[in-house]
C-alpha cells in the first residue's frame, strides 16, 4: 500500500487573492516519490503556481518525510505554526504514515521523528546525514562504530542490539535473549557504553541513540522479575491504542486485548497514562476522558472484575455523526448533517476523520481516504468561517 500522500488543497494567491486548489505533498517517501524528493533537494517541493495571475510561491504546508531503507523520519511544520498547531500537524502525519506502513514491517526508527524549521531545513538535514554516511562509507564496517569489525559479517552483540530494538513485546523480547545470550553477558553493558562514545566521537549521533536505548531496556530488564519485563513506554502501537478506542463494552475490550496481548501488561497502566495526559495537553479532553475510561476498565479486567465500559455517549454520536458526513450526498445533505450534529464541528471530529483516512489507507481505499480527508478540511473551514 502507498505511504506517499498527496492532498488537493484550497489555497489563495497573495498576489491576486484568487482561490485555486493545487496538489501538495504531506507526507514524502522517498523511494515511492524519488522525483519529489529531488524537488525537496532543489527547494522546489511545494512550489504552487496561481492559475490566474501565474505567481509562484511556497504553499505553506507541512511536509512528513520518510526514507525506509535510509530509517530516516522528518517533520517540517507549517509556516507560522504555533506549538500546539505544529505539534498536532506531527501527530496526525506521523498516524498516517505508520498506518500505511503493515504492522509486520514497523521498525522503531519510527518513532524517531526529527524536527526542521522548513522544507529547506529538511533538506540541510538530508544534506548533513548524507555527508556522514559518505565519510563513514570507505569504512570496511557496516557503522561507524564498528570499524574494526569484518565487512562481510556484523558483530553478534550488533545484530543482538538490532533484533532487541525490534521486538515489540514482552514474548519477543524473551525471544531474542534466548537467541542471543550474549545481552546478558556481564561485560555487554561496559561494551555498549564504549560503542557509545566512539559513535558520539564520530558524530554517528542515531547509532549512538539506537545503542543508549538497547542498553536502558537491558537495565529495565535486568531489574525487573523476568515475568514482569515490559517493552518501553514508545512502545504501545498505535493499532492497539485505535482498538482499544474503538471498543464500546466489555465484549469489544476482550476483542482488543486478544488482538494486542501488550495491553493485558501492566505496564499499559503507565502507557495510557501518558496518552491521557498529552491529550489534556494539547486541550482533546474528548480524547483523554474516553482514555482515562478504558484504563479504568482494563484495571478491572487485570483485577478479575469484567464490568463493562461505562456508557459515554459522546463516542457513539460522534461516530454517528461521522457516518452520516461520509454517506452524505451533495452540499445542501453536508449542510444538514453538520446541523444536526454539531459535535462535527468540534476539533475531536477533526481527529477522528483523520484516523478514518489512516485505516481506509491502510485497507487500500485511496477514494474513501481522500474524501475522508475532503470532509476534515470542509468542516475545518465552516469552524473557522463561525469564529472569524
Amino acid at each position: 500500500m502507498p505511504i506517499a500522500y498527496q492532498e488537493q488543497t484550497e489555497l489563495t494567491c497573495p498576489a491576486c487573492r484568487a482561490d485555486f486548489a493545487a496538489a501538495v505533498w504531506l507526507i514524502l517517501d522517498a523511494q515511492e516519490a524519488p522525483e519529489a524528493a529531488a524537488a525537496l533537494q532543489r527547494g522546489e517541493l511545494n512550489q504552487v503556481t496561481c492559475p490566474h495571475c501565474g505567481a509562484t510561491g511556497p504553499a505553506g504546508a507541512p511536509l512528513l518525510y520518510h526514507d525506509g531503507v535510509l530509517r530516516r523520519v522528518i517533520f517540517a511544520p507549517a509556516p507560522g505554526s504555533a506549538e500546539y498547531q505544529w505539534r498536532e500537524q506531527a501527530r496526525d502525519l506521523h498516524a498516517l504514515l505508520v498506518g500505511s506502513i503493515a504492522e509486520e514491517q514497523r521498525r522503531p526508527y519510527l518513532a524517531d521523528v526529527a524536527i526542521a524549521q522548513d522544507l529547506a531545513g529538511v533538506a540541510q538535514l538530508l544534506q548533513r546525514m548524507d555527508r556522514r554516511r559518505g565519510q563513514a562509507a570507505p569504512q570496511p564496517a557496516p557503522a561507524a562504530p564498528l570499524a574494526n569489525a569484518p565487512a562481510e559479517q556484523a558483530p553478534p552483540l550488533l545484530v543482538a542490539v538490532e533484533a532487541l530494538l525490534a521486538a515489540d513485546t514482552p514474548a519477543e523480547l524473551e525471544t531474542v535473549l534466548a537467541a542471543h545470550p550474549v545481552l546478558l553477558d556481564p561485560g555487554t553493558d561496559a561494551t555498549l557504553a564504549q560503542l557509545i562514545e566512539v559513535a558520539v566521537e564520530q558524530r554517528e549521533f542515531a547509532i549512538a541513540d539506537s545503542l543508549r536505548n538497547a542498553r536502558a531496556l537491558l537495565a529495565r530488564m535486568a531489574a525487573a522479575p523476568r515475568e514482569a519485563v515490559a517493552p518501553p513506554a514508545s512502545d504501545l502501537p498505535a493499532a492497539a491504542l485505535q482498538a482499544l478506542l474503538r471498543a464500546q463494552n466489555a465484549s469489544e475490550l476482550e476483542a482488543a486485548l486478544v488482538a494486542y496481548p501488550v495491553l493485558r501488561h501492566a505496564q499499559a497502566d503507565a502507557l495510557l497514562a501518558e496518552q491521557i495526559d498529552l491529550a489534556l495537553d494539547t486541550g482533546n479532553e474528548r480524547l483523554a476522558h474516553a482514555l482515562e475510561q478504558r484504563r479504568e476498565a482494563l484495571a478491572q479486567l487485570r483485577a478479575g472484575a469484567p464490568d463493562a465500559i461505562p456508557d459515554d455517549p459522546a463516542p457513539a454520536s460522534l461516530d454517528e455523526a461521522i457516518e452520516a458526513l461520509l454517506v452524505a450526498d451533495g452540499e445542501a445533505a453536508l449542510v444538514a448533517v453538520i446541523d444536526r450534529y454539531p459535535v462535527l464541528l468540534d476539533e475531536a471530529a477533526g481527529q477522528a476523520l483523520w484516523q478514518f483516512a489512516a485505516e481506509a489507507r491502510a485497507s487500500g481505499d485511496e477514494d474513501l481516504a481522500r474524501y475522508a480527508i475532503e470532509c476534515r478540511d470542509l468542516l475545518r473551514r465552516v469552524r473557522e468561517a463561525l469564529q472569524g
